[in-house]
């Protein structure tokens, strides 16, 4: 009876060491809930952004105190150490931090400046939008789904099975850096 007992408990104990994991699966978990916690943080930003009354007299203090938060989160975002079944994750976040990045500088340039510059909002516009579909790329390879789009180019290393999102490197093509002078302004 005793000797059940133990062996009971030795298995109990195994199966929860297994379920639980070690090393890489605590690290999985971890990545998943810092995941997690970006995109309600995300979430609650974007939900904030919608919120502004644009007629506010300080609509553009909301709407950028608010990019800059997002821009932090974006930035932690890269920051994540990635675990290796999501190590295509790793470069989509640092570009999207990246264009994130570039898109807050412009718009504070569009909202802080003297006057409307529509070619600095095209081009934030657009870094913005780079950066919101790199995370739904990302949003596509969590889900164990492979991204597509007409500028993805799919690079599978050596080792990756054909197919699988985590061994592979979902690359955007972004035509160059956006311009944000008007080349018609010079004649």
């Amino acid at each position: 009876m005793k000797r059940n007992v133990i062996q009971t408990a030795f298995i109990l104990a195994l199966s929860l060491f297994l379920l639980c994991g070690c090393g890489k699966d605590a690290q999985l978990e971890e990545y998943k809930t810092q995941m997690g916690d970006f995109f309600n943080h995300i979430a609650d930003l974007d939900s904030k952004m919608n919120a502004i009354d644009a007629q506010a007299e300080d609509a553009a203090v909301q709407l950028l105190s608010y990019l800059d938060a997002a821009e932090s989160e974006f930035e932690h975002l890269a920051d994540l150490e990635v675990p290796e079944a999501f190590i295509s994750v790793e470069s989509l976040a640092d570009e999207a931090a990246e264009n994130m990045t570039q898109a807050v500088s412009l718009y504070h340039q569009l909202y802080e400046g003297e006057t409307f510059d529509s070619n600095i909002a095209v081009a934030a516009n657009e870094y913005y939008s780079r950066a919101n579909i790199r995370l739904q790329y990302i949003i596509s390879i969590l889900h164990g789904e492979m991204p597509e789009g007409e500028n993805v180019t799919i690079v599978t290393g050596e080792d990756a099975e054909e197919g699988d999102p985590a061994s592979s490197e979902a690359i955007m093509e972004t035509h160059g850096e956006i311009e944000t002078e008007n080349p018609l302004a010079e004649e």
